[in-house]
């Protein structure tokens, strides 16, 4: 039997568009490992690649000929490209429509009703491994814990939930395989890296109210054991690849005994010669700021992007997000990993509802700011309700939603009534990329230092980083002077009204989101509470 694995978005989103960075999902890795085991042969398809549109992605599927296909529904602007190829998977196969992801757990009414046969919940890998064996005896779907299907009668079913996999170790080794690793690069910084995904743990310990992190995996936080990841890093280092993003919300917290987990996995990077690899981590910037040390040794191990989620410069709207972080450490830790080496990359939200104007001028000046530090790049997100968040559940009952365009829920195009209009958060968004990079050049080219001398590996990508932007710009000139159309478009766009079966949908999936937050903490506290420390 077959199983086809599918990224249906014809475009591989913002970082891809901008700069040219497509970096493949994880999920594929994973569920191809457990079609493997279940005795299937897979195949991923990545619409991204060869921009497939819907028609011409299913004709691929369609020549392969599936039994069961997956979608991967990992980021709510997948939602539309993915419906369209599902249905057309349906009209022209006989094969098992199954989707799961974040954005699938919790919106899977609207998925259901809209072509697909199955929607798996939660953490995927021990379900979507039950269902292809179920699926292949001719067994009972009512049997598979943790999916949602529609029986006979055309009525939703939710199957018990699964209890997570508190072993990461246990996880199936990723098959790598199955990327097309010369598709997958590092854009502007380095044109020929190849790139691929790897984890350490799976959560997060904090509970920023507009994450869905923290509502997918139940506020827990479970980690690899260090030698499983370094066997998963040579790997991918055997099979040619340079850059290594580590898709951990959190690469490492302060938490005592998981902190020293941390420390002892970059040491052993560096002993076991792993160090040849090229990492891009995700931090917290008070871990930097109160750890100086750390730098040096991430450096050492081979990280040279880092990337700090800042948010905003307002301690109040910080505050309001639960990030439980202060702009000074931000600009702290932009320093420290700067001098380091590192590149650091920003990330900063605007247009939060609790946000004023003055708020988020506050934050735009702390960005400009912060290129004093050594701030390298930025990037300026509009805050977005995510499906499971507690701020979608806080929208829906304030009925604050501009729009259920699932396309709109890129983090780019305001969705939610806000203390300014959204076509002006459109625009005042776009134009912060825009004036952090020109300052940042205008401030290079008067230190003459645009172009600098390669003498550290640093320079070599922010070279090739300057070079592909001047490239661009023409490009970027364009979507500047169409800016003005793109916000006229945008308006009729969110004149339109959102469909109330939708919003009811989406409503009723709520219990869903909190039965899962619920679940899981309760058995996280019971896993803690009857294994010793050295096995957490």
């Amino acid at each position: 039997m077959k199983a086809a694995l599918v990224l249906a978005n014809k475009s591989g989103g913002a970082y891809e568009d901008v700069f040219g960075i497509r970096i493949p999902p994880l999920a594929a890795a994973y569920l191809a490992s457990v079609a493997k085991q279940a005795s299937y042969d897979v195949k991923f398809f990545d619409a991204s690649i060869h921009r497939w549109g819907p028609k011409r992605l299913v004709e691929e599927i369609t020549g392969y000929d599936p039994d069961v296909a997956g979608f991967i529904l990992n980021a709510s602007w997948l939602h539309k490209p993915s419906v369209e190829a599902a249905k057309l998977v349906k009209k022209t196969t006989d094969a098992l429509v199954v989707a799961g992801g974040h954005h699938a757990t919790f919106t899977y009414p609207l998925l259901l009703r809209d072509g697909f046969d199955v929607v798996v919940l939660h953490e995927g890998e021990e379900t979507f491994s039950e269902l292809l064996k179920v699926y292949r005896e001719g067994g009972s779907l009512s049997s598979v814990k943790g999916i949602v299907f529609r029986d006979e009668h055309g009525r939703i079913v939710r199957n018990h939930l699964r209890e997570l996999i508190w072993d990461l170790d246990k996880l199936p080794f990723p098959m790598f395989e199955v990327f097309d690793k010369k598709h997958y690069t590092m854009g502007l910084l380095d044109p020929s890296g190849s790139v691929v995904t790897v984890e350490t743990s799976r959560g997060c310990p904090y509970n920023c109210e507009y994450c869905s992190v923290t509502k997918m995996w139940g506020g827990t936080w479970r980690f690899k054991s260090v030698e499983r990841v370094l066997r998963e890093l040579k790997r991918v280092c055997e099979l040619g690849y340079k850059w290594v993003f580590i898709v951990d919300d959190n690469f490492i917290v302060p938490i005592k005994k998981m902190f020293n987990e941390g420390i002892k996995m970059l040491k052993e990077i560096v002993r076991r010669g792993l160090n040849k690899l090229r990492f891009i981590i995700q931090l917290r910037a008070d871990l930097v700021a109160r750890n100086s040390e750390i730098a040096s040794l991430l450096y050492e191990a081979g990280v040279r992007i880092a990337f700090l989620g800042i948010e905003s410069g307002d301690p109040n709207t910080l505050r309001n997000m639960r990030k439980n972080l202060y702009p000074d450490l931000s600009a702290k830790a932009v320093k420290i990993l700067t001098d380091t080496g590192i590149i650091v990359h920003a990330g900063f939200i605007l247009g939060a509802p609790y946000e004023t104007e003055e708020a988020m001028n506050t934050t735009l000046n702390y960005a400009y700011k912060l290129i004093d530090y050594g701030l390298d790049s930025a990037q300026f997100s509009i805050y977005t309700p995510l499906p499971g968040t507690d701020a979608f559940a806080r929208a829906l009952r304030e009925n604050s939603l501009l729009t259920l365009n699932w396309d709109l829920y890129d983090t780019l195009h305001p969705v939610l009534k806000t203390h300014i209009s959204p076509i002006k958060l459109f625009i005042k968004q776009r134009l912060a990329h825009y004036s952090f990079f020109l300052r940042k050049g205008l401030k290079a080219l008067s230190k003459g230092t645009l172009l600098p001398k390669p003498n550290k590996e640093k320079d070599i990508y922010l070279n090739n980083g300057v070079k592909y932007i001047l490239k661009k710009i023409p490009q970027y000139l364009l979507g500047l002077l169409k800016l003005p159309i793109n916000a006229l478009k945008l308006k009729i766009e969110l004149s339109k009204h959102i469909n109330p079966q939708d919003l009811k949908a989406l409503k009723d999936a709520m219990k869903l989101w909190n039965e899962i937050h619920i679940k899981s903490l309760k058995s996280w506290y019971k896993y803690l509470t009857t294994h010793t420390p050295s096995k957490q």
